[in-house]
């Protein structure tokens, strides 16, 4: 429990250190957690050639780059390009077998698996914009690469974080409280129905107490709702994981982390969120 308490302090400061200084640190810090990420989800999927790993990795690394360049996006179409038509060409040039060609569906969807969120994490961190919280707006102008004020992607990139944590925090305290209910026993048996409505719940109340906290224009209502589309969001990312590693035979994706498992294993909800979050971002920011 002592080893796990410090990776999980850890965890959080290595987590929020380069979000707050933002610019190229943090793309290039989210764009190493997302490779070593599908480094360990590899030997999940089952993907044995080198070449499309290869390609799969620069692509994960090109999107963190022109992402930090342009957080609009504009570069979305040629890094997804990459990633899914990139496979299926080197697999038919390099092996003519048909049966080798079905490699290439697994290496596409297992490069969008963290490259999307790659995308999302860097494209709401470098939202240009201020907030109506003075402190926090003084805050955000005191890092070292918020030439460009970005307080507003600060902002929302720290409240999409914390609805991502403290949902799946409390889902496991409540489950393990009082949860009765196994939600999917044949995916996760430790998860519960009662966990489940618990997180839901925080992560309303984390997205409400985030906007009113940093001074993000959002009605409390609208963020309310938005924080439990998240949370539920983070749950199928969470329980995405896990039938990739029960089909695979492990408990957790790796060892990198003491006491948590991989690194994959830390952010598997923070996947799916990133990704709902950075698409609704033009409705509610």
């Amino acid at each position: 429990m002592r080893q796990r308490s410090i990776s999980a302090i850890g965890i959080v400061v290595l987590g929020l250190a380069p979000a707050f200084v933002g610019g190229p640190v943090f793309a290039a810090a989210f764009t190493l957690i997302a490779l070593q990420s599908f480094r360990e989800l590899v030997p999940l999927v089952g993907l044995g050639r080198r070449d499309l790993v290869a390609l799969a990795n620069v692509a994960i690394l090109l999107a963190g780059v022109l992402t930090w360049l342009e957080p609009k996006g504009r570069f979305l179409p040629l890094v997804l390009a990459l990633a899914i038509l990139g496979p299926l060409a080197l697999a038919v040039v390099r092996h003519p077998n048909p049966a080798d060609r079905q490699d290439w569906a697994a290496t596409a969807g297992a490069t969008l698996y963290l490259l999307l969120p790659t995308v999302g994490a860097i494209g709401i961190r470098g939202m240009e914009g201020n907030v109506d919280r003075v402190w926090f707006q003084n805050f955000s102008n005191a890092m070292p690469f918020n030439g460009e004020r970005t307080a507003e992607g600060l902002a929302w990139f720290l409240t999409v974080l914390l609805i991502s944590w403290l949902s799946d925090t409390c889902a496991y305290l409540v489950g393990r409280s009082v949860g009765r209910t196994r939600l999917i026993p044949a995916v996760s048996p430790n998860k519960t129905v009662e966990g489940a409505i618990g997180g839901f719940i925080a992560a309303g109340m984390t997205a409400v107490m985030c906007v009113m906290a940093f001074g993000l224009a959002l009605h409390p209502l609208v963020a309310l709702l938005l924080g439990v589309a998240l949370g539920a969001i983070g749950l199928i990312g969470d329980l995405g994981e896990s039938v990739l590693k029960r089909r695979a035979g492990v408990k957790d994706s790796g060892t990198l982390i003491p006491g948590h498992g991989g690194m994959l294993d830390r952010i598997d909800a923070l996947i799916f969120v990133l990704v709902a979050a950075w698409a609704l971002m033009p409705f509610v920011a």
